[in-house]
Formats: structure tokens, sequence, C-alpha cells
């Protein structure tokens, strides 16, 4: 169903997403690293749970939410352990003898138990036995991250994918990220310092949908809730939230609901992607109050020159700002997928600029 508002894991309830799929699926056979990359709320989880169901492949996926910043080794071992106790039991069994001499690792019945302390478990050596597993299996292993970016504060992670990808062809990394200058920041592939600096990669783009798109899932979701929606509603709703999927069901499943479908369904919706697009801003505007200027400003104007940003800078501080400071804050928004650059500057999530506008960040 459309507008459930669980993360999907059927393809027939993954609407319009075939040419990312087709992508994905071939991706796999040549690439050892996915990049899923997108703005919140468009469907990332939705469409890697789908796209590692349909390979019909092994794979596990990691859920980095709640883990802090900068995790424990502990951390990064419970998580794994979780996602190989929720791997396919057909596979679990196969693999299970792999991995039962190594270090560290203990086999119990059709469960897996990792040693958490620091000397417990060497992760290279474990997906080397795993690789060894899949290659003679003749398929891929696939390992999912999903909001990676989220420990960014953890180097170690880093350079075990550095291993993986260079020395376990058999194994695929997957890595899904809201944040898109900081997921790129975090896998550091730009970067000359970073371990996976110049690997090559496959990046699939989760975008929003097209008016006419957003139109046709509505369309589809309220036939199948058998709920009727006004033409002119349904347009209100096209417009005001803007493609973004995961609004775009939210609504549906308020209206399945109340058994109808009203404007006002709208605006709350509205209001509480506003709401929670705007406290996300506001976590990266307690480190300047130069960002919540720049945010509060683009919100109001809609777009901006780099030369307006600044003069408008400038008049809130009365003071001169150089370049590159003017240059840093802006760079700084777009890496944390705030604001966009295109001829000029503009926010890039329409329900923060609506959040912007009921309820401007702090500028002092």
């Amino acid at each position: 169903m459309l507008f459930d508002t669980a993360p999907k894991t059927n393809k027939q309830d993954l609407y319009n997403r075939e040419t990312e799929l087709e992508k994905f699926k071939a991706a796999i056979e040549h690439s050892s690293l996915i990049v899923i990359q997108g703005l919140r709320r468009t469907g990332k989880t939705s469409f890697m749970n789908v796209a590692l169901r349909e390979t019909q492949q092994p794979y596990i996926i990691l859920d980095i939410r709640g883990l802090p910043f900068n995790p424990s080794q502990a951390d990064i071992v419970r998580r794994i352990e979780t996602a190989f106790n929720t791997l396919n039991k057909k596979w679990f069994s196969q693999l299970q003898t792999a991995l039962r001499p190594i270090k560290g690792v203990t086999i119990l019945g059709n469960s897996i138990s990792l040693d958490w302390s620091k000397e417990g478990i060497d992760f290279a050596t474990f997906f080397d036995r795993v690789n060894t597993w899949a290659e003679e299996k003749d398929t891929k292993f696939l390992l999912a991250f999903d909001e990676i970016q989220l420990i960014r504060g953890d180097k170690n992670l880093i350079r075990l994918f550095a291993h993986i990808i260079d020395y376990n062809q058999n194994l695929c990394l997957i890595v899904t990220g809201s944040e898109i200058g900081l997921l790129f920041g975090f896998l550091g592939l730009d970067d000359p310092e970073s371990p996976l600096y110049g690997r090559h990669y496959t990046e699939i783009a989760i975008r929003n949908f097209e008016e006419s798109e957003s139109k046709h899932f509505l369309i589809t979701g309220f036939a199948q809730i058998e709920t009727k929606i006004q033409e002119e509603v349904l347009g209100y709703a096209v417009e005001k939230l803007n493609g973004t999927v995961g609004w775009l069901t939210s609504f549906g499943a308020r209206c399945r609901e109340n058994q109808e479908a009203t404007k006002a369904q709208v605006d709350m919706v509205a209001s509480e992607g506003g709401k929670l697009a705007r406290s996300e801003a506001e976590k990266i505007a307690q480190y300047s109050r130069r960002y919540s200027v720049v945010l509060n400003y683009l919100a109001a104007a809609k777009e901006a020159s780099w030369s307006q940003i600044k003069s408008i800078m400038e008049a809130h501080e009365n003071r001169s700002l150089t370049n590159s400071t003017v240059s840093d804050i802006l760079n700084k928004l777009v890496k944390a997928s705030l604001i966009e650059k295109n001829d000029e500057y503009s926010i890039s999530d329409p329900l923060l600029k609506h959040g912007l506008l009921e309820n401007p960040l702090p500028e002092r």
C-alpha cells in the first residue's frame, strides 16, 4: 500500500523507482560501493530495502541511527552481530560453517555471537572469510549501512571499507545518507587523506517526484484506500508537498485515518514537515548564528546571489566580512544539503522554507 508510512519492503509498494532499481541491479555486478543519496524523506530506506530484496542475494542491513557520533568498537560489533542475526536462514545455515573457525566468533544454533572486546574480532579477517564463502557460492554478499553519515566521527569503519573494496570482490557495500555533502565528506571519496580516495563507486540519486508523478502517486494511493479526493485538494497537496514521497505518504495516511482529504490536512503535514526540517537546521545553526541569518534570509527571499548574502550578513553584524568567511558559511550549508547553488543560492527543501517562515531560527 502506497500510504503505509513504514519503510517499504515489497516492490509493488515502491512507486516509480524502476530506473533506479535497474541501475542498482547492474551496479552490484561491477561495483564494490553503491552510494544511495537524497534529501530527507525521499524514500532512501524503502528503496534500499526493496532493491536488496529484489537481488535475491544474501544481504544484511546495519541501521546506524541511534549510534553516537564517534561510536566505540563495541557499538559497531553489536550492530554487525544484530545484522547477521537477521540474515535469511537459508544463507546463514550455509555461512556459519565458514565463520565458525574465526577468533571472536561463536555460533549458537541459528545465531551468531561476536566478541565485543578490542582484541575480540578482526573484521578484515571476518569479511575475508565471508568473501571467500560468497565466491565459492558464485554470489555477491551485500553489506548495507543506512544513514552512514551519522557516525562520521569513526574512521576505523572507513578503513574497513577500503579493505573490503580492495580485497573482497564478492562483497558489495551499500550506504545511504540524507546529508549529501556530509555523506561524501564522511566517506572522503574526494579527499586525498581518506582511505577511500579515488575508489570507484556507483551513485544512485533518489529524487523528489515531478508534479505529474506526485499527482499519479496520490490518485493511485487514494484509489487503494477507497477515499475520494477533490481535484482542488489534489492540486494543493501536489504544490505544497513538492514531490517529497515521505510527506505525500503522510498526507495519504492522515486522510485514510480521517476518511476524507482536505486542504487542512495538507497544511498539517506541511507544518509537521517544516518543523522537522527546521529542527535539523537548528542543530547546525547552534554552531554559528550566521547560519541562521543566511537560512532565514533565503526562506524569505527564495533565492539570492553570493554578493546579496554577503551584504545581508554584513548588515546584520554592522561590520565588513571577508570573502572567505562568507564562502565558508555558504559551503558548509551546501555540504549539509540545507541550501543549493545553481545560478544563485536557494533552500533545497521547500518544507524547510515553510518551517523557517513559520518560525525563523534565532539570529542572536
